[in-house]
């Protein structure tokens, strides 16, 4: 026995014609109607330098997932980097911005019915945030890393914040 897709509710019926043209206008083609929609929820921000290479890994995923058929869209949630907001009033914000992370994925995710979702995340805020959302909506995830941040370079020297901080 098949699973119904969570997105059949917006993707296939006379009901939700205007769903539909929605879908069509983000690209969604003929082929891609009745197939799975997949989230890919990223962090990507030119605010973090673990982040910034994060939104060509999300359009390489989007790729793939086309090649196969289904349809992808990607959106970012928020990520606050605690390197530059330590050290004054911005600190309040890093660890709430979690359970932030984990409902603005729900909302997107359930708002739009998708089936599965592939996280794009890096630190220790936005993972949890992202996995909490992925417990809340019992859809299949795949959590990609974005993997070590790139040291910054001054002229020919490369510094890490571990230089910076020492």
């Amino acid at each position: 026995m098949a699973i119904p897709l969570r997105s059949a509710t917006t993707t296939i019926g006379r009901r939700m014609a205007g769903a539909r043209s929605l879908w069509r206008a983000n690209g969604m083609t003929e082929e891609q109607f009745g197939r799975p929609v997949i989230a890919i929820v990223n962090s990507f921000t030119q605010f973090v330098p673990g982040h910034v290479h994060l939104h060509e890994i999300g359009q390489q995923l989007k790729k793939q997932i086309a090649r196969h058929g289904c349809f992808a869209a990607e959106f970012n949630t928020i990520a606050i980097d605690d390197g530059i907001a330590m050290g004054h009033a911005g600190m309040l914000y890093s660890l709430p911005s979690r359970e932030l992370i984990a409902d603005s994925v729900e909302y997107m995710c359930n708002a739009h019915t998708v089936d599965a979702m592939i996280c794009i995340s890096n630190c220790d805020k936005i993972t949890p945030g992202m996995l909490m959302a992925a417990m809340r909506l019992n859809i299949p995830t795949i959590f990609v890393s974005g993997g070590p941040m790139e040291a910054g370079v001054d002229g020919e020297k490369r510094y890490d914040l571990v230089d910076a901080m020492v």
